[in-house]
């Protein structure tokens, strides 16, 4: 993460001379390029990133009590500065940092609890097609609470899942699993955001049902039959 890593301090000594805003990634709708890339570090750099770095680092460590998670902390902030931009003639790189610092802690709590409701629900649906002898999904929320691997294996079989809407073109699903692990269940209003018919939110269960299916006996080693019609 070059933000993090990658910019020596060089803390000013005197003013700096207004600057154009930093826009960030998400207005620009895209990467940036090698030389945007490059300038960016240099604004860093001449608004001394590594103190500004160090100081919201301890401010995270106030709010977290634990130096990891501080360091985590201040690198999802990193993340967002990228993203969202700075404006280094409005607020100092030091309150950027640690107001988005701030922020990510004062929503970690929420945004985990929607994660792993959804990896729930995710979980219970594959449970349906594992047969009687599959733990139940009550099973699977203790495992997840109680073992950070059983996170990972869910956030696997959701990729695959992701993958197999993408293989069969399907639009319909990717936009249900997209919403579904923001936390959305309701159809309707899917249906609504996305300007589609909610029968097609209802036909898409089908489809999702057979791949579901299929996912599963190939994780278990089992061939699936090929006579599944695609999309």
């Amino acid at each position: 993460m070059f933000l993090c890593a990658g910019v020596a301090e060089r803390g000013p000594t005197q003013k700096l001379p207004p600057v154009a805003p930093y826009l960030g990634t998400d207005r620009l709708g895209r990467a940036l390029t090698n030389d945007e890339r490059k300038d960016l570090e240099k604004l860093l750099r001449a608004h001394g990133f590594d103190g500004a770095r160090r100081r919201a680092i301890l401010f995270g460590r106030r709010l977290t009590r634990s130096l990891a998670a501080a360091e985590d902390l201040v690198g999802k902030a990193c993340l967002r500065l990228v993203r969202w931009g700075w404006d280094p003639n409005a607020v100092t790189l030091e309150k950027r940092l640690c107001r988005l610092v701030w922020s990510e802690w004062t929503h970690e709590t929420a945004e985990d609890a929607r994660r792993r409701k959804s990896e729930e629900r995710f979980l219970a649906e594959m449970a349906v097609h594992e047969g009687t002898s599959a733990r139940s999904p009550e099973d699977y929320a203790t495992r997840l609470e109680e073992e950070r691997a059983q996170e990972e294996h869910a956030k696997g079989r959701l990729e695959l899942l992701r993958r197999a809407f993408v293989e069969k073109g399907d639009n319909v699903n990717l936009y249900w699993l997209e919403r579904t692990l923001e936390g959305e269940t309701d159809l309707g209003k899917m249906a609504r955001d996305s300007g589609r018919d909610v029968k097609e939110f209802y036909s898409a269960k089908t489809r999702r049902d057979r791949i579901v299916a299929r996912l599963v006996a190939e994780g278990n080693g089992v061939k699936h039959d090929p006579g599944e019609k695609p999309r």
